[in-house]
């Protein structure tokens, strides 16, 4: 039986799309997007604790909490700019400037907490089942949907490995989350799982192969797009199709 307890502070760089410093303008609707060349740093304060039960050989029962307050988080707003209206200007023959409400990543503050569940059964010497499950609370400051922040998120999967080979077949779900802003209304994906399955064999010390697979229940992507007084309207459907993949590993040494 383990307690963990860890305290943390954190500095990370935004995406290097979001410090993109182009923007994008529609003259007719005066709206645009693009990105944020003055986005700072990501500040995290992280607080986590864990009560880990390691019951058998390969086996494990844990439960966790954690913690994050964010300072200078990259999400998602609208702002109101100042720019050079090109299609009335040509029409007046001066110059005309208007003001266009930009979809743009800002810095806000935010806040993470949750707990998290593990848990692995071996059976046998070379069977055995996992799941796990995470539970998220984000928000940004002033109560704003935090993006990427699924408020459920499960796992569980079933293997088989030696000391040649190995296989895994598991199933992921995440419920929806918020994805950005569009056209300056929010929008989000909706829940979505997805079937994996993965077999690795060892031939010696020096040659090895794997297998893996992905989309293997071929998952809709689905948006929606939240308007006021309208709710959650149909933005956009995406399916990537199943993918397959083939590896072979030689080392030399």
């Amino acid at each position: 039986l383990v307690f963990r307890a860890a305290a943390s502070k954190t500095m990370t760089r935004p995406d290097y799309s979001a410090l993109a410093g182009f923007v994008s303008l529609d003259d007719l609707t005066h709206t645009g997007n693009g990105g944020n060349p003055q986005l700072k740093p990501i500040v995290s304060t992280n607080l986590d604790l864990a009560l880990e039960w390691y019951f058998a050989p390969r086996g494990l029962l844990s439960v966790g909490y954690y913690n994050m307050d964010l300072k200078d988080y990259v999400n998602f707003s609208n702002e109101s700019r100042q720019y050079k209206d090109m299609q009335a200007s040509e029409t007046s023959g001066q110059e005309v400037y208007s003001t266009y409400l930009v979809s743009v990543p800002s810095n806000k503050g935010a806040k993470v907490s949750g707990f998290e569940f593990n848990y692995i059964q071996p059976i046998g010497d070379n069977f055995g089942v996992s799941a796990n499950y995470t539970y998220a609370d984000g928000h940004s400051s002033g109560g704003g949907p935090l993006a990427g922040a699924s408020k459920n998120t499960w796992n569980a999967a079933a293997y088989f490995e030696n000391a040649n080979f190995n296989a895994r077949v598991s199933y992921t779900y995440r419920s929806s989350f918020y994805a950005g802003v569009s056209r300056t209304d929010s929008f989000y994906q909706e829940g979505v799982g997805n079937l994996a399955a993965s077999l690795g064999y060892s031939l010696n010390d020096h040659l090895s192969f794997t297998f893996d697979a992905m989309n293997l229940n071929n998952p809709k992507l689905s948006y929606t797009t939240t308007i006021d007084g309208l709710g959650r309207l149909p933005h956009a459907t995406y399916i990537n199709g199943r993918q397959f993949y083939l590896t072979a590993r030689y080392k030399f040494f």
